[in-house]
């Protein structure tokens, strides 16, 4: 009877011992795959990049200005944490900058490293270009006169200016010392988007350029200046030549007239107004029987006239 009892108690302990190994085999797998889950989200690296970042230049501004360099540059963003990289990418939330410190360069060439600095924990960068060249001068200053610039090719056929200002004369141009020198003039230019076929009055920018017209690297005191562009077809002054039209009263010898203006002003393409010596004012007499003021019309052909009416005085003479 002892024996029978051992045997089941030891039959238990068997099947007990079973079943927790197979509890603990699929707990442990269950482990391995979430750890393994885990290590792969972990692993994931996101990327991003950001285009044309300014690059803040750390130098004496007070002694020196510096030229001859792309202010921006590329950067290349990585991370396993997109929340982190999203936060950089956007400029709002951004907490790096990138520097060139031309702290200890000298006056001439130099070759200076872009840092990526402020950047955030778990957060890789990489910056191109990694170096920019710079050329360092000695800060000048000089006041210039403002040009006002037109393209003919701005103006529609048969159209010429007429008139051409700004609300500011002049400007003070700041650069290096050498560039000074090569300053011709500082230009405020209309852009060439506008079309003159009416007058201009707008913001327009300024730029210094040397004598072949090309821009050269200054600070100005002004950024832009108001410009006055007035434009008008060409015109000449003609006599006006009166002449009686209509059907004559019979009661009427003869009639008299007298023109309150006897010239006028007539704008056109070049080619029309050349070949108009005068303009006629056709005088209708119809049912005129007393001396009467009327209006008369003046016009020609492709051009217009200014005024284009006039008052004549018209006196008949009876028979």
């Amino acid at each position: 009877m002892k024996n029978k009892d051992f045997l089941s108690s030891k039959v238990i302990y068997i099947l007990i011992s079973i079943f927790f190994a197979i509890i603990l085999f699929f707990n442990a797998n269950t482990v391995l795959l979430k750890n393994s889950s885990d290590r792969n989200n972990t692993s994931e690296t996101h990327s991003t990049t950001i285009y044309d970042m300014p690059i803040d230049l750390k130098y004496d501004n007070e002694r020196y200005f510096v030229s001859g360099y792309d202010g921006t540059a590329n950067v290349y963003l990585t991370s396993y944490n997109q929340v982190r990289l999203t936060a950089e990418k956007t400029p709002d939330t951004r907490s790096f900058h990138l520097v060139a410190d031309l702290s200890k360069a000298k006056e001439g060439t130099a070759e200076v490293p872009i840092r990526v600095v402020e950047l955030a924990t778990g957060v890789n960068a990489q910056v191109d270009p990694g170096n920019i060249s710079v050329t360092i001068e000695k800060k000048a200053s000089k006041t210039f006169d403002i040009t006002p610039v037109v393209s003919e090719k701005q103006l529609p056929e048969g159209y010429k200016l007429t008139g051409i200002s700004t609300d500011k004369k002049t400007v003070k141009v700041t650069s290096g010392a050498s560039i000074i020198t090569q300053i011709a003039r500082v230009e405020a230019v209309l852009p060439s988007d506008v079309m003159l076929n009416n007058n201009f009055s707008g913001k327009v920018y300024l730029r210094a350029v040397d004598s072949s017209g090309k821009v050269l690297p200054t600070k100005l005191s002004l950024t832009f200046v108001k410009m006055q562009v007035d434009v008008g077809l060409p015109n000449k002054t003609v006599p006006v030549v009166g002449q009686i039209t209509g059907k004559k009263d019979s009661s009427i010898k003869d009639y008299a007239f007298k023109l309150a203006k006897d010239t006028v002003t007539i704008s056109g393409e070049q080619k029309y107004i050349d070949n108009i010596s005068n303009i006629t004012a056709n005088i209708d007499v119809t049912d005129i029987t007393k001396e009467t003021v009327i209006k008369v019309p003046l016009s020609a052909d492709n051009i217009t006239t200014s005024p284009n009416q006039i008052e004549v005085t018209v006196t008949p003479t009876k028979k």
